[in-house]
């Protein structure tokens, strides 16, 4: 696995090599609307691309989803011994489930994400994922989303 790690980089615009993400996990409990508790994961192996699922649970009815789309670098703060700040954007679609007591719906899902990563090494830091967006569905027309997930970046 060694090999594949370091094989993984990508230059900075100084020229210095930087590792790239490979991927991440997060939970959010009561930090979501409407969701009581999320986790999700990320695969980041992809260049300039995420592709993410996920589970949340809130008062009476649960969903899944799976989403992807384009990842931008905004800003790389790293130092030489890659430790430091990163601020990542996503626009993110795909599909969502929801199943409540009184109905079950899914539909075309959207998210636009702001990632918040403090690397502590090369492959490993503390991760803060802010996304907004929603469902498209058949009734009503839209379902809300809006989440702050905490976690560990590889």
């Amino acid at each position: 696995m060694i090999p594949l790690l370091t094989s993984m980089v990508v230059l900075a615009a100084d020229g210095a090599p930087r590792p790239l993400l490979i991927g991440s996990v997060r939970v959010s409990t009561y930090t979501g609307l409407p969701d009581v508790l999320g986790v999700s994961g990320s695969v980041h192996l992809i260049p300039w691309v995420d592709l993410e699922g996920g589970a949340a649970a809130f008062v009476l009815a649960q969903s899944w989803y799976v989403r992807g789309g384009p990842r931008w670098l905004f800003e790389d703060w790293r130092n030489d011994a890659q430790v430091g700040p990163t601020l990542r954007l996503s626009a993110l679609f795909g599909f969502k489930a929801v199943a409540t007591t009184a109905a079950r719906f899914q539909g075309f899902h959207f998210v636009g994400a702001v990632e918040f990563t403090w690397w502590l090494a090369s492959h490993f830091g503390l991760t803060a994922q802010l996304t907004g967006g929603g469902t498209v569905r058949t009734w009503p027309v839209f379902f809300p989303e809006l989440r702050l997930a905490l976690g560990v970046a590889f």
